[in-house]
């Protein structure tokens, strides 16, 4: 049975809002309507709420009756603010709510493909969170997200990390999708977060934090209508944010080469095979063949495409990437230039810069729902 939602804060069209939408995704309100309890706060949430609720705000975006509504936080007092690029959308403008105030706020920089936003606003001395290494977490490690669901006040919740994967199942739509059709895999861009931890909508964009109240990655999205969610991790983060900070826009590594998971008949773990390289790229002037066993990317051991993803994401363009490749029982040492993704990687017949052939592109993170301000919700 589909739940209601009830706010006496919004107009009447808009009084009965549908609770059963995408849970970790922007809320979208009505620009006429005020579906936010901005200055709301509760006390009795637990040490790390208490200590970390003043660093995180609301964000907002959109205009002519649509209006996206999703969570940031302070990232260093100088009024830096991060958030999921879902919360921003198409918009070119975005604004944030502090202590009940709404105030406009400078983006940046937005990446889709990475997830992240990031926004300034004139604040000095903004109270913020400090940041932690997502490496040091392990699966059953405590995790707290923190964010505005709904209408209602910034509000915690607990749960533990169950792992870390660069793909899930996302459902589809069974109206388009062939008979049979249930779920299709999505890849994010880098290893995310996994978190048995509820969100509602609203929260796309908010911290989640150790128990330390220390940020370890940004929620990005649920796979499962609420019960869990992705999250990109703190050293994704800081990459895109250097970036943002140097050229305005996140600029991601590419070097041509497609990799496959395949049978590991060494019994050594090593399953990443490359399958195709581009002509013209820097990977195809180096000497590495179709059918090479990848073992090695810079510093990093690779067991699975995740790893090459991995690899691909914190790769910095201009720079050279070392590879080494196993073939017939020999190992080859390769290195190549990184250039910049291409803007449609499709249009020279290559899905991806590096991934699993079987997989595709994931979609923006966290779907935002729409509220158009005639009449009520549904979906």
């Amino acid at each position: 049975m589909t739940r209601l939602w009830r706010s006496s804060a919004l107009p009447g069209t808009l009084s009965l809002l549908l609770a059963l939408v995408p849970a970790g995704a922007a809320l979208c309100i009505s620009a006429s309507g005020s579906a936010c309890a901005d200055d709301l706060t509760s006390d009795d949430g637990g040490p790390i709420f208490n200590k970390a609720k003043a660093s995180i705000l609301q964000v907002r975006s959109g205009d002519n009756g649509f209006i996206l509504a999703g969570t940031g936080f302070f990232v260093d007092d100088r009024g830096t603010v991060l958030t999921s690029s879902s919360v921003l959308g198409d918009n070119s403008s975005a604004r944030v709510v502090v202590n009940g105030v709404e105030m406009d706020a400078k983006i940046i920089g937005n990446d889709p493909r990475s997830g992240l936003t990031m926004l300034r606003i004139s604040y000095d001395e903004s109270p913020y969170l400090p940041l932690a290494r997502s490496s040091d977490l392990k699966s059953g490690d405590l995790v707290e997200l923190i964010g505005y669901p709904l209408n209602l006040p910034i509000a915690p919740s607990q749960g533990p990390v169950s792992g870390f994967d660069t793909s899930y199942l996302a459902g589809i739509d069974g109206n388009k999708a062939p008979a049979g059709s249930v779920a299709a895999v999505e890849r994010f861009a880098t290893t995310h977060i996994h978190a048995n931890v509820a969100i509602s909508p609203g929260e796309v964009g908010g911290p989640l934090l150790n128990q330390n109240g220390e940020v370890v990655g940004l929620v990005a999205t649920s796979p499962d209508n609420g019960k869990s969610v992705y999250a990109l991790p703190v050293e994704a983060i800081g990459k895109i944010m250097s970036d943002f900070n140097l050229y305005g826009r996140a600029r991601h590594g590419w070097v041509g080469v497609n990799v496959a998971q395949e049978a590991d008949t060494n019994h050594d773990g090593r399953t990443v095979h490359v399958v195709r390289v581009l002509p013209g790229t820097p990977a195809s002037q180096s000497g590495i063949e179709p059918g090479d066993t990848v073992m090695r990317i810079d510093q990093r051991e690779i067991y699975r495409p995740s790893d090459v993803l991995d690899a691909s994401f914190f790769s910095h363009v201009g720079g050279d990437m070392t590879v080494i490749v196993r073939r017939e029982d020999k190992l080859y040492n390769y290195t190549f230039a990184v250039i910049e993704r291409p803007a449609n990687p499709e249009a020279i017949g290559h899905p991806e810069p590096i991934e699993h052939s079987e997989t595709r592109a994931a979609s923006q993170p966290g779907r935002p729902v729409l509220v158009k301000q005639s009449e009520p919700a549904s979906h």
